[in-house]
């Protein structure tokens, strides 16, 4: 049905549903929902009813309702949906639909917040905690929602979804930082070896709470400095050259130095601008892992690499040279 017609003659409950349905069209769908949108609070029923249907391998029609829910609002289009939030329409799917109904459920936290009903905290908490839904993440920091921020920290041990959660993370502010310390002395375990989601769940922790200058959290970064997982070590030295001040960063440096020898340049590039920060104190201690050829960190040798070695003297010309940083 074209919009101009429905201007003409009031479109009853079947054309409606036609027009609806016109939604799951890949070729004009956008046009679809722009005639659904004209027609307001009357497609609401209908609109429900299709974004509550079946899963489908093809999301893109139930996410243009959800859009078109969360644009025309009121009473019925916010329960819809907060019905379509249900974690329960996950049970049992298979991973490729299970992926495509993610895609719809993120498309209705994202409606949930643009309508900005606090009573859909509840749900959007429910699948940030069943199903880590990244968008229900996003929403409740549209709230100040801080009780979400246990299960954002959790979805950083997700490699798809944790930069969205670390951003998520950083909008709660100095909230954030109590969690993120909590999480450090937390570890999943197999067969005495700590998981790998782990790891960089505690890596990225200490990043974020360099980003927040978290200066309560020194002494448990401190104590990183000897963790097992050398990702954590260096995380945990980058943290405390932003928040630590006097020689007491000095501790840091066989952890940057260590990172020198990481096989990602950007890595390194992060260790090499850290040891400049840190400045001309620290180029005994660099003149000396030069020396012998090996950094001594967490009672582990690491050789320098050729590449480390390059970075090392880049960065003792640059402080010897009083270059700013």
């Amino acid at each position: 049905m074209d919009v101009r017609e429905a201007d003409r003659h009031p479109a009853d409950d079947e054309d409606i549903e036609a027009l609806v349905r016109g939604l799951d069209n890949l070729h004009w769908n956008l046009q679809v929902q722009a005639d659904i949108l004209r027609l307001g609070e009357r497609a609401v029923p209908a609109l429900a009813r299709f974004l509550l249907g079946p899963p489908s391998q093809f999301p893109q029609g139930r996410v243009l309702a959800a859009e078109a829910l969360g644009r025309i609002k009121g009473e019925s289009a916010f329960h819809a949906l907060l019905n379509a939030l249900d974690p329960r329409r996950l049970v049992g799917l298979s991973p490729l639909l299970r992926l495509s109904e993610e895609d719809v459920q993120n498309a209705v936290a994202r409606q949930l917040a643009r309508i900005g009903d606090r009573r859909a905290i509840p749900a959007l908490l429910d699948a940030l905690r069943s199903q880590h839904l990244v968008s229900a993440a996003e929403a409740l920091v549209r709230f100040h929602e801080t009780a979400a921020l246990p299960w954002m920290v959790e979805g950083l041990e997700d490699a798809f979804k944790r930069d969205r959660f670390a951003q998520a993370i950083l909008d709660m502010g100095w909230a954030a930082i109590p969690p993120l310390i909590a999480t450090l002395a937390q570890r999943r375990m197999y067969r005495d070896e700590e998981l790998l989601p782990s790891i960089e769940r505690r890596a990225e922790a200490l990043r974020l709470l360099g980003l927040l200058y978290a200066k309560e959290a020194v002494a448990p970064m401190r104590d990183a400095l000897c963790d097992r997982s050398d990702k954590v070590r260096t995380e945990a030295a980058l943290a405390l050259t932003v928040v630590e001040a006097g020689d007491a960063v000095l501790e840091a440096v066989p952890a940057l130095l260590a990172g020198l020898t990481h096989p990602d340049f950007l890595q390194r590039d992060r260790c090499a601008e850290a040891l400049a920060r840190i400045g001309p104190r620290c180029v005994p201690l660099i003149e000396q892992a030069l020396l012998h050829g090996v950094v001594s960190v967490a009672g582990d040798t690491v050789p320098l690499t050729v590449n480390a070695r390059s970075a090392v003297l880049a960065v003792l010309e640059r402080l010897k040279g009083h270059v700013p940083c």
